[in-house]
């Protein structure tokens, strides 16, 4: 459904300001998306604050320094962009102390005081600057200078509902382009009734606690129970060190015939690729701050089943009705049964049907963009 502009035919400009590829991470995609999705209905200006290729920001004392320093010197440019006073979608606060403090001094003195500014969060743990001792009263100061904050779901509404007033709190998911057609779809499910191994695909940073190591020991004891597995991780890691450790980990547990490490992978269509030819997508998260990761929304959109962990985030995103498998954190052999169940045809079958509707009702661009020209006409 198209909607109207406010006034007619006068197309109004809209900020989107954060952090864009490259590097490619979730949050960066997802900030790209949200002006892509904007750009056909608003005049969209958009404001990079990424640092040039780093998907992590540096640690320590010197790392700050050098983190708040660089925001500082964007701060004039900012400024300047912005000072034509239309509205911001501001989607790179900050849920982490220091970059609390970054954004109260370099970013909220750049908004001009009557501003219409709408925050995004993407992150699974912001209610923690409203508690912390150290970003608590602050943390209400900010929330008083923003007309909107959006969350990526009702259950990180709850999470914030004690300190954000219900009138400037609203849910709005991620979204993802489909990655695959309805032909490809066909193609997809005579594949897996053809093949001869359950194709597993991790999409995500190789580190621990993005449930890598888990899903390794999972494969493992499937493989050991029978399940023909061809497994295909792709992500970058933290440092040469962990690549080695990861590495060390494949060939102690037997997998190097059944595993393809493929790296970082930033081209968009290869992604595509690997989605549509998954029969599963792996990604069992503890990582703290995790709030809607694209990877599964776009595992949903090729109808691709979902094994993540059974916590409250990944629930709001995909619950067993939706063509999930959730487990328990940390649980290998809980991995290993979900792919030992997805073996089963007729039970892929009836996860892959569900994923992809899931994805049609709830994360596809045209039920996502009605979202967003509400919000932003109610400003």
């Amino acid at each position: 459904m198209h909607l109207p502009l406010p006034n007619s035919n006068e197309s109004k400009t809209i900020h989107v300001i954060g952090r864009y590829p490259p590097p490619i991470d979730g949050q960066s995609l997802a900030t790209q998306n949200l002006a892509d999705l904007l750009q056909n209905d608003y005049a969209v200006k958009r404001f990079n604050m990424a640092l040039a290729d780093r998907v992590l920001l540096p640690s320590g004392l010197s790392g700050m320094r050098s983190t708040m320093s660089h925001y500082l010197g964007l701060k004039p440019k900012l400024k300047e962009q912005i000072s034509d006073g239309c509205p911001v979608l501001w989607t790179s606060i900050s849920a982490q102390s220091s970059g609390h403090w970054r954004d109260l001094l370099a970013i909220l003195p750049s908004f001009k005081p009557t501003q219409a500014i709408v925050a995004v969060v993407h992150w699974g743990t912001f209610s923690k600057i409203f508690t912390h001792w150290r970003t608590a009263s602050t943390a209400r100061h900010l929330t008083r200078r923003l007309n909107r904050i959006v969350v990526l779901s009702q259950e990180l509404a709850n999470q914030v509902a004690e300190w954000i007033p219900e009138e400037k709190l609203t849910v709005i998911p991620n979204y993802v382009e489909a990655l695959a057609s309805k032909d490809q779809l066909a193609t997809k499910r005579l594949q897996y009734s053809s093949s001869k191994a359950l194709k597993v695909l991790f999409l995500g940073h190789m580190i621990r606690e993005k449930g890598c190591y888990d899903l390794l020991r999972g494969i493992a004891i499937a493989v050991k129970k029978g399940v023909a597995v061809e497994a295909h991780f792709a992500g970058r890691w933290n440092n040469d060190s962990d690549e080695g450790h990861f590495y060390h980990e494949l060939r102690g547990l037997g997998l190097a015939q059944y595993v393809t490490v493929h790296g970082p992978i930033d081209d968009r269509e290869t992604v595509a690729e690997l989605h549509r030819t998954a029969h599963v997508f792996a990604l069992p998260s503890v990582l703290a701050h995790e709030a809607q990761p694209l990877a599964i929304m776009e595992a949903l959109s090729a109808a691709t089943p979902v094994i993540t962990t059974k916590r409250p985030i990944f629930e709001a995103l995909a619950g067993p009705e939706h063509g999930a498998f959730l487990v328990p954190s940390n649980n290998p052999e809980a991995i290993a049964d979900g792919l030992q169940s997805l073996s089963n045809e007729h039970l892929w079958m009836k996860n892959s049907l569900a994923a992809r509707k899931h994805y049609e009702s709830a994360y596809s661009p045209e039920s996502v963009r009605e979202l967003w020209i509400n919000l932003i006409q109610s400003l």
